[in-house]
């Protein structure tokens, strides 16, 4: 449906500066909205969008750029809340000589790896205009083109999932004298296999901003994020985190924008990795509450 309505966006740009853009949206539909932007943003991130008339706003999804005229861009973003009602008015059923697919099946161009995404108003429309879909993979660990592939066959299991599977079924076949239990170890590698599938499941965009980290051990300490999740963040910092360390969070952060504030949320420290040269790289969980 085709329609200027006054909206405000909230978030960061690719470059990770804090935004509020008065804006539109030239486009409304059930799952979403075409919005006017002077920012460049990436696909798969998660800004806020505010509809003024209704006092309303939600969570949505860069699903990627429509058009570009100068340096106004036009974006296709989603829901994140695919049930909700923002826009509270009846849309148009598809017309019947509407062919785009329900389901779209995709093709990472680095890993070959294969997908199937729902579509919804925008994700076709994309693909026709760019010849693909800028998503993140978990294979190739970073932003990636996916094409659409007109391939009948069933979507295709990614490696690390084909030997995590193998290895499950590996533990559970090993055989073991009656009523002996299994040994630790074995359920050890069972949940270590299926934590690792269900955090795959989870889609991180790449980012590049700042964060400032709140904890006992190192007060505040301002960081470089390298990705995020709705349920977590990856960042880079010179300080030597715990495993189970609980802090608190403020991301996006930027100290020279007084007048937006920073919003600290509770996190807890899932994993810790060395970069080498004192850099450390650092996974924490947002925890409700």
């Amino acid at each position: 449906m085709s329609e200027k309505v006054a909206v405000v966006l909230l978030g960061s740009d690719g470059e990770g500066r804090v935004f509020s853009e008065e804006t539109h949206a030239v486009v409304l539909s059930q799952h979403g909205a075409g919005i006017v932007s002077r920012h460049k943003l990436i696909p798969e991130q998660e800004l806020i969008l505010r509809a003024v008339a209704l006092q309303r706003e939600a969570e949505v999804r860069v699903v990627g750029e429509i058009a570009k005229q100068g340096e106004v861009y036009t974006y296709g973003v989603a829901f994140v809340d695919e049930a909700l009602d923002f826009w509270q008015r009846e849309f148009p059923p598809v017309p019947v000589w509407d062919q785009r697919p329900e389901v779209l099946v995709l093709e990472c161009v680095g890993c070959e790896g294969a997908e199937e995404i729902k579509n919804g108003d925008f994700e076709y429309d994309i693909c026709a205009i760019h010849g693909g879909l800028v998503r993140y993979c978990e294979e190739c660990a970073y932003l990636t083109v996916w094409k659409q592939t007109q391939d009948a066959m069933p979507v295709r299991v990614k490696r690390k999932e084909i030997q995590e599977i193998k290895e499950v079924k590996e533990v559970r076949e090993r055989p073991r004298a009656e009523g002996v239990a299994a040994p630790k170890e074995e359920f050890v590698l069972l949940a270590d296999a299926m934590e690792g599938t269900e955090r795959r499941a989870r889609v991180r965009a790449k980012v590049d901003f700042f964060a400032c980290v709140v904890s006992a051990e190192f007060g505040e300490d301002v960081v470089t994020c390298v990705d995020m999740s709705k349920g977590g963040v990856s960042f880079r910092t010179k300080k030597e985190y715990a495993k189970e360390m609980r802090v608190t969070i403020a991301v996006p952060y930027a100290p020279e924008a007084k007048e937006v504030p920073a919003i600290f949320v509770k996190g807890r420290v899932a994993n810790v990795r060395a970069l080498g040269n004192g850099m450390w790289r650092v996974g924490l969980e947002f925890l409700r509450g």
